[in-house]
């Protein structure tokens, strides 16, 4: 408890603004300048569609094209097949895996399935674009396995959280180091929105069942057995053995620039809070985590999914404060920095990109030829993981949720 935060940071998580241009030690060539990556799709539901979108006009631009997809639910999988021109499907994640035409898998399955895939296509040999959060909230070892086989086999994992996409992270680092506002010492972020996760997932067929056409063991992975239900299976978010709820499907976004520009590590206590106060669901409709760090900052996110009105988010300073949201007029977005000492000016950065998936995937197609650590690298998506999971278990236990720094896990007290 008496380190300092600096040298916490060195010692415990390496994570700073060089991890977004720091190369990599690879034991592999780099592709050719002109060759076109080749992108394997696994989990082809909602979110995907957006990642095909922007492969397929990837293609258009000769920068990356399409070879496969692979999803439990075979008519999604043909719908998916058809959308990026007929590519090859696949029942399985290991037989995509194993298509040596693909060079990159997009993990766009239910969380639960985000860590197995992503250390199979690690151990594939394939780089990663993984969508957020990294791991089910219950599988934070799972995350630590993610990050050493990756470091291991020298391959790279992009995490989908799109906020990350902005060029101006490595300025405000910059900036923080110089003392600008002093120590940080407290942080507020937000997800507000109004809308349960269930009427963003239709039921496509309610007569839906296992079969040829629908892997139900498959779609469970090490989740608790349970009979199939159309919900379950269509609307995974709404459920604990398969989701996070707020914590890890929006609080994420705001909470890992937090992480990034303040080169944090992992928390030492966490509490959770919350409740399912307006939707028929198991997962929480209210969330709030607070996430205290070695010497500082404590970090608050706070989550309704029953109001829409938006919170900015404040990272306050021994002599200053950074403010993200409307800036001056209201006509874009940005950050404020200001400075509280006398003649100190107030400065202001318009994002370059914030929010923008296509951003973040253009990142880590120059990384894989590059070999540099993407936006949103595994060392820092593992990190961001503990305080969201550690928040989940908080609410669920009605304990505080400790880190064990040298056993690198979590516990309850």
């Amino acid at each position: 408890m008496k380190q300092t935060r600096r040298n916490f940071l060195h010692t415990a998580t390496g994570v700073t603004a060089a991890s977004f241009a720091a190369p990599l030690i690879v034991a592999q060539e780099s592709k050719g300048a002109n060759d076109q990556i080749g992108i394997g799709f696994i989990g082809t539901g909602g979110r995907c569609h957006a990642h095909m979108d922007i492969i397929n006009e990837f293609k258009e631009k000769g920068i990356a094209r399409p070879i496969a997809v692979c999803d439990v639910y075979r008519p999604r999988m043909v719908e998916a097949s058809q959308k990026t021109g007929g590519t090859k499907m696949y029942d399985s994640h290991e037989e995509l895996l194993a298509d040596r035409d693909v060079d990159v898998v997009c993990i766009a399955s239910p969380d639960r399935l985000h860590a197995p895939q992503t250390i199979d296509a690690i151990y594939a040999g394939k780089d990663v674009f993984c969508e957020k959060p990294l791991t089910h909230w219950n599988q934070f070892e799972e995350a630590k396995k993610i990050e050493k086989a990756a470091k291991e086999k020298g391959k790279l994992v992009q995490v989908g959280t799109q906020f990350m996409a902005d060029d101006n992270y490595p300025k405000i680092i910059e900036l923080i180091r110089s003392g600008i506002i002093g120590k940080p010492v407290h942080v507020q972020c937000s997800y507000m929105r109004r809308g349960d996760w269930g009427e963003r997932m239709p039921i496509p067929d309610h007569n839906a069942k296992p079969g040829p056409n629908l892997n139900w063991e498959r779609f469970l992975g090490d989740a608790p057995k349970a009979d199939f239900s159309v919900s379950r299976f269509f609307q995974w978010r709404m459920y604990w053995d398969y989701a996070g709820g707020p914590s890890t499907d929006l609080l994420v976004h705001t909470y890992t620039p937090i992480f990034c520009i303040l080169e944090l590590g992992f928390p030492y206590r966490v509490f959770g809070g919350g409740g399912t106060f307006q939707y028929n669901r198991e997962v929480p409709d209210q969330c709030n985590i607070i996430a205290d760090y070695v010497d500082g900052p404590t970090v608050v996110m706070t989550n309704t999914l029953s109001n829409h009105v938006p919170s900015d988010t404040q990272i306050r300073g021994t002599d200053g404060l950074i403010t993200w949201g409307m800036l001056g007029g209201g006509r874009e977005y940005g950050v404020r920095i200001v400075p509280f000492g006398s003649g100190k000016e107030e400065i202001t950065i318009p994002w370059a990109g914030q929010g923008d998936t296509s951003i973040l995937w253009q990142n880590l197609l120059e990384c894989v030829k590059t070999r540099k650590t993407p936006m949103c690298p595994i060392d820092m998506a593992v990190r961001v993981q503990a305080p969201l999971s550690m928040g989940v278990l908080s609410h669920m236990q009605n304990k505080v949720a400790m880190f064990d720094f040298e056993k690198q896990s979590i516990y309850m007290s």
